[in-house]
């Protein structure tokens, strides 16, 4: 990958060859920062100038002419104003150009998913995906209302939500919103079990088993007996979430190459497609140290493995 491209999208003026003018020298409010955006000329520059680096997430930028005659601007003065008000928590002068930091790409992203202009209408339709209820033949039901998708079975409960912005809503099938829920969440659970917010990237802790497991209020209307959750709380923002101990080994390498020497793609599964991850499927075998152990079955063979108190699989069997 060349230095300054790909999904690492660099800030600094290295690719550009000149020094970086007027830069912020220190830690900028929040405050001060939305208030900047409560303007629409002020918003068009910094789409105008992330359109620059959408490519490749290069170091580009564009000169005060090209900049405002592409925002529209006729007043000279005005658009200077405008344009100053953005430099340093934003933007930053390299040279004759001016670029767009990545705290201003975020914000860019974040204002086109939709997320902060359009509620979307509600979003409801039957998926492929059945209840895993054994006497239950209902068809699982996704929902999308409020910028939030659900997945439940119209005579339970919900077995899955995720927070997804407009535009996926606007543009996918009730099935593929299932699929792109499953590849959010998935990488929310990876990088909490790497010890990450996939809040707020602050520092979390996981904890298994979970002291006051609280998930049935979320999901089930009762939690099994003996439920083993595993439970991740950030420092930082507060967020605390529960999940089954089975979701935290759908990615670990014996179970991808588990299902895939039976012919199966687990990958891109839903999590209510898969029985080891069901509330109640886990067994706490040891408290001191903590041991849990999941057992992953498929056409009569068996895969065993057991966590640490920190949801890592210290130790699988194959059957």
């Amino acid at each position: 990958m060349a230095e300054g491209s790909g999904s690492g999208r660099a800030d600094g003026p290295g690719e550009a060859g000149g020094a970086t003018d007027g830069a912020a020298g220190g830690a900028v409010e929040p405050t001060a920062v939305f208030e900047l955006l409560a303007d629409e000329t002020r918003l068009s520059i910094l789409r105008e100038l992330a359109a620059e680096r959408y490519s490749n997430w290069q170091w580009s930028g564009m000169s005060f002419a090209e900049l405002r005659r592409a925002v529209g601007v006729e007043d000279a003065g005005n658009f200077t104003y405008h344009l100053e008000k953005l430099r340093g928590p934003l933007v930053a002068k390299d040279g004759e150009e001016y670029y767009l930091l990545n705290a201003g790409l975020e914000i860019v992203g974040a204002v086109e998913s939709g997320r902060y202009s359009d509620t979307s209408e509600e979003v409801r339709g039957a998926t492929s995906y059945e209840c895993p209820y054994p006497d239950c033949e209902r068809a699982l039901e996704g929902i999308y209302e409020d910028q939030y998708f659900r997945l439940r079975c119209p005579d339970h409960h919900r077995f899955a939500a995720t927070i997804l912005p407009p535009t996926v809503a606007a543009a996918h099938s009730p099935d593929e919103l299932v699929e792109i829920m499953t590849i959010e969440t998935r990488q929310e659970v990876q990088r909490a079990r790497a010890g990450v917010c996939p809040n707020c990237w602050g520092p979390i802790e996981a904890t298994l088993p979970a002291e006051d497991p609280t998930m049935a209020t979320q999901i089930e209307p009762d939690l099994p007996d003996g439920a083993v959750l595993a439970t991740f709380d950030c420092r930082q923002c507060g967020l605390s979430f529960e999940m089954p101990t089975g979701a935290c080994v759908v990615d670990h390498p014996a179970v991808v190459a588990f299902h895939h020497d039976h012919d199966e793609e687990i990958r891109r599964r839903p999590y209510v497609t898969l029985p080891f991850c069901g509330i109640g499927r886990a067994d706490l075998e040891s408290e001191d140290p903590v041991r849990v152990r999941v057992d992953v079955r498929l056409d009569g063979d068996a895969l065993h493995l057991w966590l640490d108190g920190e949801t890592n699989v210290a130790e699988y069997e194959r059957e």
